[in-house]
């Protein structure tokens, strides 16, 4: 009996998450270490690569995967954000601000003459 592709990745895709799922958090902490190694060792070119790879990956999907996508997204989002602790939540938001007012320096000194005098004026 031969698998289609599809359950083929399926079948793959499931025994992966079991295998993890049986890991112990010393073996996911040396998976961690070793993609990061992995990652830091990569040239300039392999990076965007992987990049480009990715970035195609994404275009290939269809709505209905983007949407499983982002909802995952969102649920780990959710998940990381609950496990936080109190100072880890004020260090967060500490750092959007600043990138906030990084953002908005950034927006105002690309802005022309005219869109800086709309934003000044009061309405």
């Amino acid at each position: 009996m031969k698998l289609s592709p599809e359950e083929r990745k399926e079948r793959i895709k499931e025994y992966n998450k079991r295998r993890y799922q049986n890991m112990t958090e010393g073996q996911k902490e040396e998976i961690k270490e070793y993609n990061k190694r992995r990652l830091q060792n990569m040239t300039e070119g392999q990076k965007e690569e992987l990049k480009e790879n990715n970035k195609r990956r994404y275009q290939n999907m269809t709505e209905e995967q983007k949407e499983k996508r982002k909802e995952k997204t969102k649920e780990y989002n959710k998940r990381r954000y609950q496990n936080m602790t109190e100072e880890q939540r004020e260090e967060r938001k500490e750092k959007r601000k600043e990138k906030k007012k990084e953002y908005d320096k950034r927006r105002y000194q690309n802005m022309t003459e005219e869109q800086k005098n709309k934003t000044i004026t009061p309405l």
